[in-house]
């Protein structure tokens, strides 16, 4: 019996054409990589550029900087919500994590919402209803003005619109079990301004803050409030 030449031993099965749902898998898979490919990308870079906080919290100093300008009249009587100009202006809360943002009217029950979103909501309402009795209640005792924004002692109502909380979540630090620091990059403007709340932006300026907030517990609080300039 002849043996099979070196020709018909090399000769490869021809290969069976993938089915339609071989080929859709592949499609899928191959999605997948792409997606996965990005998301690692962005984390990476997210990452890189959060880690300047931790410098610009260590360096010292808060960047705040006084204007010798001409303020708009402080009126503590004045009635902010009666102002059908400042009613105009958008009052919500634009707040960002990551890829995804969400608007939230400051009176909305933020029961559904993060606990970052639900601070700021808090923080706000005390700002523009001028409840500086209330709004320093948000502020750590460990809180150093020597290296921090000032906290103001007593201030109007402000026409604090334009708001935007940017939630920079792969920054947090777990100091402990029970101990965890965040940081969000926070803009808005201040229709009139007065100088009572801020006395070193104009009205038409956005001047973004970089604030830390510890949580110890089921307690949060503002630990570092400094100027941002970054993006």
């Amino acid at each position: 019996m002849s043996q099979p030449t070196s020709a018909h031993r090399s000769r490869k099965a021809p290969k069976k054409p993938l089915t339609a749902r071989q080929k859709l898998l592949r499609i899928i898979l191959i999605t997948l990589g792409v997606l996965l490919t990005f998301y690692i990308i962005s984390v990476i870079v997210d990452v890189a550029k959060n880690s300047s906080y931790y410098s610009y919290l260590q360096n010292g100093g808060s960047g705040y900087e006084p204007l010798d300008i001409l303020f708009a009249p402080a009126d503590y009587e004045e009635n902010i919500l009666e102002d059908p100009n400042y009613l105009a202006m958008n009052r919500d809360i634009k707040y960002i994590e990551g890829a995804q943002s969400t608007e939230v009217s400051l009176d909305e029950d933020g029961s559904y919402y993060s606990e970052g979103l639900r601070f700021f909501q808090t923080y706000f309402k005390y700002v523009i209803d001028g409840d500086y009795e209330q709004y320093v209640t948000l502020f750590s005792e460990s809180y150093d003005e020597s290296i921090s924004y000032p906290i103001p002692k007593t201030f109007t109502m402000q026409k604090i619109h334009s708001i935007s909380v940017d939630y920079r979540r792969y920054s947090d630090i777990t100091v402990s079990k029970y101990e965890k620091k965040h940081y969000y990059v926070v803009k808005y403007q201040i229709y009139q301004n007065n100088g009572t709340f801020r006395d070193d932006i104009r009205p038409t300026d956005v001047l973004p803050l970089l604030f830390e907030l510890t949580t110890v517990g089921d307690d949060t609080k503002i630990t570092r409030i400094i100027k941002y300039t970054g993006v």
